[in-house]
């Protein structure tokens, strides 16, 4: 097999157990829960590219775990691969926490012929779950044997120089990511307080903050609101409208340039305007036409609450109800308030039903909390828009990093592009 790869030169091609020496899966043996213990941790726990100790892991006692590790010990630098029911998770050993391992998850440690940094590198490549994938395909257990992983191969440059480098520039790209989703995840965190904050007390005339020790609130059925504020039902806010699916075997009324919208097109971002279905004019005219400035809930089935703006005309199916605002009322507060207090509403009225369905009827009859002022909303939504476009920002870089490391371990990890040492 080794023949057939391209080796650039300085680089060789051998399988995985000539670059390690030591590899084990975790224990297969049944061990009694503690409330005080040592974590066991699963193949769950090993995810972008770390070991998660914060995720309610199963605790054993400090005698299994003795027992399970009488022979080795779990160290700083070795690589933890997931072996059985979720395929190809990889993570290098940072921590110097104790802990334990299900058999799901295998722990291999290099030789002296391949630093660990980069078999991490290796093993987390594109190319080599692939591998992982096929050899899966073929195992009855739906997982892969210890032996037949050490068989695959893997290309290396021989240089230990060569190798850090390679795992350096990966290393760094890794950290940036790493860093951006803690961005991203404080940037969310920061947006969820605001919108608790903006959403139930307001701003008042001074650009303030409202709080019920500076200003006057009033009992309603969704708790205290301010004095300047209403609780008002969707239908006293906009007109409600069901959308209705045209028949599917009448081309005329598809391969348009409408958005046909269904509720697997609501993926949790604020605007719509691309969908997987369009439809044509008489399409939109058999299903009902929804303006730009909607705001779109599925109301019908597992995705039920999903919300979205439409941002030109669409139309819906029947799983999805329309509010088109009225003029009093900004849609982009609107959009802003639903996220926040329907989906209580939504579930209550849903039910335990097999599919949950809330009507047209009984949604537009679901409350939300508004100010009477309508410079208000504005002003509550920019704020938040604001906070969604900080997100979207680092959301995009995010995307654009992963874009590139892809592509630096296509070239750097089959030697397409070489580093100097």
């Amino acid at each position: 097999m080794s023949e057939m790869i391209q080796v650039p030169d300085g680089w060789e091609v051998k399988p995985l157990k000539e670059f390690i020496q030591f590899i084990k899966d975790g224990t297969h043996g049944t061990h009694q829960d503690v409330d005080i213990g040592v974590p066991l941790l699963s193949a769950k726990d090993i995810d972008n590219g770390k070991i998660d100790l914060n995720n309610e892991p199963r605790l054993i006692s400090q005698d299994d775990y003795n027992k399970i590790h009488k022979t080795y010990q779990i160290k700083i630098n070795d690589i933890l691969l997931t072996i059985v029911g979720t395929i190809g998770r990889v993570a290098i050993v940072d921590i110097n926490d104790i802990f334990t391992l299900q058999r799901s998850v295998a722990i291999l440690r290099t030789n002296k012929f391949l630093t660990s940094k980069l078999a991490y590198h290796i093993l987390s490549s594109n190319e080599f779950l692939q591998k992982l994938l096929l050899m899966t395909n073929a195992s009855a257990q739906g997982g892969i044997y210890l032996g037949s992983l050490s068989t695959l191969e893997i290309k290396v440059p021989k240089e230990k120089k060569e190798q850090e480098k390679i795992a350096k520039i990966l290393s760094t790209l890794d950290k940036a990511i790493e860093s951006t989703n803690r961005l991203i995840e404080k940037e969310k965190n920061i947006k969820t307080a605001l919108m608790q904050e903006l959403l139930t007390n307001g701003i008042d005339k001074n650009g303030q903050i409202r709080s019920p020790q500076t200003h006057t609130y009033k009992q309603s059925e969704l708790g205290l609101v301010p004095d300047e504020w209403e609780v008002v039902s969707l239908e006293k806010i906009g007109n409600v409208i069901t959308g209705n699916t045209p028949p599917t075997d009448n081309e005329d009324y598809y391969n348009g340039h409408i958005p046909f919208v269904g509720p697997v097109d609501l993926t949790g971002k604020k605007y719509i305007s691309q969908t997987e279905k369009n439809v044509s004019k008489d399409g939109l005219n058999y299903s009902r036409e929804i303006p730009k400035d909607s705001i779109l809930t599925v109301c019908i089935g597992s995705t039920i609450g999903k919300i979205a703006l439409t941002v030109k005309q669409c139309c819906t199916n029947q799983q999805i109800n329309a509010l088109v605002c009225d003029k009093k009322y900004f849609s982009e507060f609107i959009f802003y308030a639903m996220s926040q207090f329907l989906q209580r509403q939504l579930d209550i009225e849903a039910g335990l039903q097999a599919v949950p369905i809330v009507n047209k009827s009984s949604f537009a009859k679901l409350v939300l909390p508004c100010p009477l002022d309508l410079e208000e909303q504005k002003q509550i939504a920019k704020i938040l828009t604001t906070q969604d476009k900080k997100i979207q920002t680092e959301e995009t870089n995010l995307a654009k990093l992963k874009e590139l490391k892809k592509g630096l371990m296509n070239d750097l990890l089959s030697g397409k592009v070489r580093v100097n040492v």
